[in-house]
């Protein structure tokens, strides 16, 4: 073949291949500058920690939308009741079409989720990298403001309303009219989205931690992947989402790969089809347990200045740290919705299932009601056989007339709540450090503020130990017509207060450890109610502390059931008017959550001089019965002598 052939031969191969493969599609200068920012501003992402179980700590991560199309365990199904198999396997070709009313069903059960989703998440994850979708894009609404989204797929919510699929995203919008003057500017505001709502944040902030200059660091919540702006618990109602999101234990940094979407709709239709999906990402269930939409179908997506003024609130509700004193409203609410919302969920497709609970509840409740008196319970003399309901109404007419030495107790009860309130205030202010005093930390700082928090916590418990003692001692006093003031009553306790320190050390450190090891709680609940008069008996009885804890348990021997519901009644009562306080406030009211906590402070200060009381009344009452026992069988020569015990019954 001459040169002249084989150029002619070669032309014509190029222009056939040129025919043969399509022109790749120009990528416009907006679309440039457009990456480039995207690219400079990406998010970094500090996820919780990994819990040693499935449903523990964060089992999640920002996952990239082409691990889950495509895979085996993935089908598209329609709007229909029973809702019907469209296709196995969809790719993001297949959902370009729209499917309004579709939706994608992941591999497990939301309302039971077990460890199906964290599993097939490790799996999917492990061959693909972490992924963000950044966008750019303006609203008609507001010339000349420029806003650019990061859009982040995880395939599970596992926080209260459990769910497959979340997008969570976060926005920043610039003072420029297009991506080339925005590279030359500072975002003005920032975005995270948080459940049904967004908290916003000033470039600068002192809340937004940035990292090399660009990088906003977002902190997402342990299962609900709420994005926030630090290391906290954060207390939800409303938008916010109803229930309490972690972020108190980063300990993942990643930087996820930026999968950059163009702006205009054909352009990022060619490339990412999916998001032409006009259905859920995930299993259609009833109200809030239901898969969600995707970012394009989101207002945020076409009017995202619009949105961020219409939803974004200027900050998020921190939990107090501690209990500030006995169980905080806001401790309770967290523990109550999380509760709640699996009750629900187990009882969502089985009704008949929730009203035998509700069933079992009332009949419970009328129970306890229908087997008590609350008349003829005058509060002297102490000795005397009640039912439980009697001792409540005794310690309440006891209350009324020695103001004096419960007021001193519920001061010091609040002194000690206002101190962890204190505290946290003070820790909360470090950036450094967990509003939580409990949360794991390596700040000096935190050690010591934790360390004080369980100074606090012990002499909260001293102060019930000596306001125990300080009532059976008045009590006691009024039952032998002796002299009664409040010196006299001190004068008692400090004379007891070997017995009383050695029975209190032995009885919370034995429940401590039994408690510890999840197989022997019922051994501590056993031994919680069996020596819980030892202190009374210490203060009556003038014993030592090892026959106190021998008395107390010999006085509940063949009671069991009869002390241990009265006390549960009474101690839960005690501990839960505060707290139920809380959550009424919480849902009913906009009160800082500091406020309740308070107010639940307050009426713990009240109610525990109260349950007090009470449990001394029931300590008499079981050595009045003892006594009798022990009269009609002679023989029981380990007890307390009756005639110095047990005769004095007062006036």
């Amino acid at each position: 073949m001459t040169v002249r052939g084989t150029l002619v031969f070669a032309l014509a191969g190029a222009l056939f291949v040129g025919l043969a493969q399509p022109a790749a599609a120009a990528v416009s200068p907006e679309d440039t500058a457009a990456q480039a920012l995207a690219d400079r501003y990406a998010p970094v992402v500090r996820l919780q920690k990994l819990g040693t179980s499935c449903d523990d700590g964060e089992q999640f991560q920002p996952t990239d939308v082409n691990a889950v199309l495509g895979d085996q365990q993935v089908a598209l199904r329609g709007p229909w009741r029973p809702p019907d198999l469209v296709k196995t396997q969809p790719e993001g070709t297949d959902l370009v079409h729209g499917y309004p009313g579709h939706f994608l069903d992941f591999p497990g059960d939301p309302l039971r989720p077990g460890c199906d989703y964290a599993e097939w998440s490790a799996r999917i994850n492990s061959t693909h990298p972490a992924t963000v979708y950044a966008h750019v894009a303006d609203d008609p609404a507001y010339p000349g403001k420029l806003s650019l989204e990061y859009w982040f797929f995880y395939i599970f919510n596992d926080y209260n309303n459990t769910h497959e699929g979340d997008w969570e995203s976060v926005q920043l919008v610039f003072d420029a009219a297009t991506p080339e003057a925005a590279l030359a500017t500072s975002p003005t505001a920032v975005g995270f989205s948080q459940h049904g709502g967004a908290e916003r944040a000033r470039w600068g902030d002192t809340k937004l931690e940035i990292v090399d200059g660009t990088h906003p660091v977002v902190y997402p919540a342990a299962g609900s992947h709420a994005n926030k702006y630090g290391r906290r618990l954060y207390l939800g109602r409303g938008s916010e989402g109803l229930g309490c999101d972690d972020t108190t234990r980063p300990a993942t940094e990643l930087r996820p790969t930026v999968a950059y979407v163009p702006m205009a709709r054909a352009d990022y239709l060619r490339e990412y089809p999916w998001l032409g999906f006009e259905g859920r990402w995930g299993e259609r269930q009833r109200s809030f347990f239901d898969g969600p939409t995707g970012p394009s179908q989101k207002a945020s997506w076409v009017r995202p200045i619009q949105d961020a003024e219409a939803t974004w609130r200027d900050d998020s509700t921190i939990v107090p740290a501690g209990r500030v004193l006995g169980p905080s409203g806001t401790g309770v609410f967290c523990t109550a919705v999380g509760t709640g919302s699996n009750l629900l969920r187990e009882t969502l497709d089985r009704i008949w299932l929730l009203v035998l609970i509700l069933a079992a509840l009332v009949a419970l409740i009328w129970f306890a009601a229908s087997r008590t008196r609350w008349s003829d319970a005058a509060p002297l003399p102490a000795r005397r056989r009640r039912a439980w309901g009697q001792t409540v109404a005794s310690a309440l007419q006891l209350l009324r007339r020695r103001p004096g030495l419960f007021g001193t107790f519920a001061a010091v009860f609040v002194v000690l709540g206002l101190a962890t309130l204190l505290l946290a205030d003070l820790q909360a202010m470090r950036r450094d450090s967990p509003t939580d005093l409990g949360a794991p930390t390596e700040t000096a700082t935190g050690f010591w503020a934790s360390l004080l928090a369980l100074a606090i916590t012990v002499l909260t418990a001293a102060t019930y130990v000596a306001l125990l003692a300080a009532v059976t001692s008045t009590l006691d006093r009024l039952d032998r017509d002796a002299p009664v003031s409040t010196a006299l009553t001190w004068r008692d306790v400090r004379a007891n207060v070997r017995p009383l320190a050695a029975v209190s050390v032995r009885y919370f450190v034995v429940i401590a450890v039994l408690t510890i090891i999840v197989a022997t709680i019922p051994l501590a609940i056993c031994y919680a109610a069996s020596r819980a008069f030892a202190i009374p008996v210490v203060m009556a009885e003038r014993v030592s502390a090892s026959t106190a804890l021998k008395r107390s348990r010999l006085l509940v021997k063949g009671r069991w059931w009869r002390t241990a519901g009265p006390l549960a009644i009474i101690v839960g009562l005690g501990l839960s008017i505060g707290p139920i306080a809380g959550i009424i406030l919480l849902l009913a009211t906009d009160l800082q959550p500091r406020l309740i906590n308070v107010v639940s402070s307050l009426l713990f200060a009240v109610a525990m001089p109260l349950v007090a009381a009470a449990v001394v009344y029931l300590y008499f009452d079981r050595a009045v019965d003892n006594t009798v026992t022990h009269a009609e069988s002679p023989g029981s020569g380990d007890l307390p002598d009756p005639d110095r015990t047990y005769s004095r019954q007062g006036r």
